[in-house]
């Protein structure tokens, strides 16, 4: 794109943990993978600026855009380089790249509103993911092409930066990466790379959770549940798992029984109820052996005092009361 002015779609990228992963070492000698991921950006109608820990993608086009930060995050996802971003629309500084670098210094210029817009919608995540601008779901604006939960959906952060509890609209990844990004997000893993932002983790891990179960197919979630149940059973014996990340649990039985409830156990065995009920119960008697069930409880509780759901009294009715659970 050549000395784009006006307005523009703006893209803006975090690196999260970027600081305290470089200076560990963590990252040091994967960086270079991010600049290449960066570089294979082609499209002449795309500008991309990579400056330490933050990116930034500006186009004409929504769509350019859109799909570009798309590819980025799913790449960053899989290889563990977790970005958080946003994408917005204003105006954009006039850019003369030949004015950037004069001798031995290097001057950015203020990139615009445009920019502005998106750092600032960037800001309220508590996650790694694409929040949408919600101007752009106006009738006839830039999404009405998009559908909902298979392009985007809207989502309630389980546990959100403070004052910004509300709903946001996030980009899914590219189709067909879910499975593969779920499988990357095991809990040795999580305490190696993440544990300076456990919260991040949490509602990261959750998001893909959740649009896991409400779009794979049953042989994918089945392999999903065992995996989860041997991870921690794995791990809880010999690695101290912050309690907090049993919040994961709570979102996997919550998405289960809404499978249940959409009927998409339908189909998958001669009694769906039973099934949902050997679920749950084996995710709760592997946390009851790992020491975790009384945490657990109060964070159901907890969940449901603030969210004003049902997870709670649903999992006690399982075996008490199914007439009144369907």
């Amino acid at each position: 794109m050549k000395n784009p002015a006006g307005n523009a779609y703006v893209a803006y990228f975090d690196v999260l943990g970027f600081t305290s992963r470089f200076l560990s070492g963590d990252l040091q000698n994967r960086y270079e993978k991010l600049v290449d991921a960066i570089d294979r950006v082609k499209d002449d109608d795309i500008t991309c600026f990579l400056f330490s820990d933050s990116i930034v993608i500006i186009s004409r086009s929504f769509a350019k855009v859109r799909e570009t930060s798309r590819s980025i995050y799913t790449w960053g996802i899989l290889n563990d380089f977790w970005l958080r971003g946003a994408i917005a629309h204003g105006g954009l500084t006039d850019l003369d790249f030949s004015s950037f670098i004069t001798r031995n210094r290097v001057v950015l210029p203020f990139l615009g509103e445009g920019y502005l817009k998106a750092y600032k919608l960037e800001s309220t995540l508590n996650i790694s993911g694409i929040a949408l601008d919600n101007i752009f779901f106006e009738p006839g604006k830039e999404c009405a092409a998009l559908k909902r939960e298979t392009d985007y959906v809207s989502y309630e952060e389980y546990l959100p930066k403070r004052g910004y509890e509300d709903q946001k609209l996030l980009l899914l990844p590219e189709h067909g990466s879910l499975k593969q990004i779920v499988d990357t997000m095991y809990f040795e893993e999580m305490l190696k790379s993440h544990v300076n932002d456990i919260d991040k983790y949490i509602n990261t891990f959750i998001f893909f959770i959740e649009t896991l179960l409400r779009t794979a197919d049953h042989g994918t979630i089945v392999r999903f549940l065992d995996n989860l149940i041997k991870q921690l059973e794995l791990h809880g014996s010999h690695v101290l798992i912050p309690s907090k990340v049993v919040i994961i649990f709570v979102a996997v039985i919550e998405g289960l029984i809404r499978r249940f409830r959409s009927g998409a156990f339908n189909g998958a065995g001669p009694n769906p109820q039973e099934m949902l009920e050997t679920y749950v119960g084996n995710i709760l008697g592997s946390l009851k052996v790992q020491g975790y069930l009384p945490t657990f409880v109060d964070y159901v509780l907890e969940y449901d005092k603030k969210r004003h759901s049902t997870v709670y009294r649903d999992i006690n009715k399982l075996r008490a009361d199914w007439s009144g659970f369907a």
